[in-house]
């Protein structure tokens, strides 16, 4: 029997595509380990479940209603694909059937990723003329799901390095519509996926700056909105331009945001903006490990308690924390337990979601030393 049998089943029970591609990225990584010993019974176990998986998804993804629903089977989609790599050593050890079902899919894929596979175009294959780029914006422009939508801005961002070699009246075209979006956006509410789309816009618009945007900038300053904010404020500041004394105070007793906008600051010369009372080392630090806590990948939010245990010393200086949450990314086991997590300045602050209660000794100086010992 394959050692992936077991595994596939529990994939097989998550509803959630994102937690089948995690797991999937798992096995592809594994695949990668030389000492991980991996069958041709394994390999045809995995290999079936992805093409069983490929005819599910060609019948799904017709159905869903949200591009935030179709995008996380694309992640999936995508795994599957590397799994059906690594199986197989060429395509003609694939049946007709099943490569017919792959070319199905891809084309379904690609189809719904029309803005995506645009902005690839543009600034991957070097299709950035005009015309090219006001055909891309009328494709976004009708949209009415925001979340697809989103995907216009974090495609232009993933290209950044690339957006100072457009032609000026290409660059032109795309500064206009994100103006236009700011206005549209400052006009409206918002949920949590225009408020990530307008963060986006606001980051994104340091590359086409003009007076006309810096105008709009400082009307979004005013939602007072800090995940937006700081972004905002980075453009701002990139541009030579000031940012009022509120909006950094607002950032600065933000914990999400605090570190980032010192670092922001400092970036600038400029920390003497800073509350002088919020620039203590510890508070920042904290700072910067809730702000890595928040991400997707970890917690996805901020603890409910964090607490300073002390600082160490191993080759560099750690501060260490504990703190607790609620997060459905946390088992049972460490929901509301006091977990472990550091911060370190040169981008070593993490956390393994290790329980306190598995380090802690008679006194937080021994504590501290068995952390050091045992985690850092």
């Amino acid at each position: 029997m394959s050692n992936f049998v077991s595994i596939i089943e529990k994939i097989k029970s998550f509803s959630d595509f994102s937690e089948k591609a995690r797991f999937l990225a798992v096995i592809l990584h594994s695949s990668q380990d030389k000492k991980v010993k991996i069958t041709h019974e394994d390999k045809k176990a995995l290999s079936d479940f992805a093409f069983e998986e490929i005819q599910n998804l060609i019948a799904l993804i017709p159905t869903l209603k949200t591009y935030k629903e179709k995008d996380e089977v694309f992640g999936y989609e995508d795994h599957l694909l590397g799994i059906i790599m690594f199986c197989h050593a060429s395509p003609s050890e694939i049946s007709e059937a099943n490569l017919n079902n792959i070319k199905m899919l891809t084309a379904i894929v690609d189809q719904e990723r029309f803005v995506e596979n645009a902005i690839d175009r543009i600034f991957k294959d070097g299709q950035n003329d005009k015309a090219s780029v006001e055909q891309l914006i009328a494709a976004v422009s009708p949209l009415q799901d925001e979340y697809q939508k989103g995907q216009f801005y974090q495609g232009l961002l993933h290209y950044s390095n690339e957006i100072n070699k457009l032609l000026p009246d290409s660059k032109a075209v795309l500064t206009d519509y994100i103006s236009s979006e700011l206005k549209r956006y400052l006009s409206t509410s918002h949920d949590d996926i225009t408020s990530n789309n307008l963060e986006f816009a606001c980051d994104v618009a340091k590359y086409f700056i003009n007076d006309t945007l810096t105008a709009l900038l400082n009307d979004v300053l005013k939602l007072g909105k800090n995940n937006i904010n700081y972004y905002t404020a980075a453009t701002l500041l990139n541009a030579g331009q000031s940012i009022p004394a509120e909006t950094v105070d607002a950032l600065a007793k933000d914990l999400v945001y605090a570190d980032m906008t010192y670092s922001l600051l400092q970036q600038h010369g400029l920390t003497d903006l800073f509350p002088k009372e919020l620039s203590d080392p510890v508070y920042l630090a904290k700072s910067d490990l809730v702000h890595w806590l928040t991400y997707p990948t970890e917690l996805g939010k901020e603890p409910d308690q964090i607490e300073y245990l002390g600082k160490v010393k191993k080759k560099e200086e750690y501060h260490i924390f504990r703190y607790t949450s609620d997060s459905d990314n946390l088992g049972d086991d460490l929901k509301g337990q006091w977990l472990i997590g550091w911060s370190n300045n040169e981008g070593g602050t993490f956390s393994n979601f290790d329980l306190y209660a598995e380090f802690e000794k008679k006194t937080t100086e021994k504590t501290l030393k068995n952390i050091k010992k045992r985690l850092l």
